[in-house]
């Protein structure tokens, strides 16, 4: 998923690396610089997962969405975060909270996106 997101520095790191290599002149650290670069935003995801996780285990589903949207997740974020930060609720459950939200006027949905790629941005307190 990330190096997806971030694919034009990962062919940008390649290149550098390969850059000269057929006069064994290459120089590898471009490459691995962006490497170490996703799996630190690996393990910093995985974390705020494990204490989201943590912080709302006793809610009911609901209550797990709500309070994920609230307190952990980015201010834009997007359907599919919700889901794989709660992998124990449904797209229904989420979908309800979700436009509950929204009715509530607690987030907005996110201009220019749409369908799977839909985003939210929470509105400041």
């Amino acid at each position: 998923q990330r190096m997806f997101e971030t694919k034009d520095a990962y062919y940008d790191a390649l290149i550098a690396s390969q850059r000269d290599w057929h006069k064994n002149e290459h120089d590898i650290w471009p490459w691995i610089d962006y490497l170490v670069g996703i799996l630190e935003a690996a393990y910093v995801d995985f974390e705020a997962r494990i204490v989201a996780h943590r912080s709302l285990s006793s809610l009911t589903k609901q209550e797990q969405v709500r309070q994920y949207v609230l307190q952990h997740a980015a201010r834009v974020f997007r359907t599919r975060d919700v889901r794989a930060a709660l992998p124990g609720v449904s797209d229904q459950t989420i979908k309800l909270v979700l436009g509950q939200m929204r009715r509530e006027e607690v987030i907005d949905p996110e201009v220019g996106t749409s369908g799977p790629r839909a985003a939210w941005r929470r509105r400041s307190p």
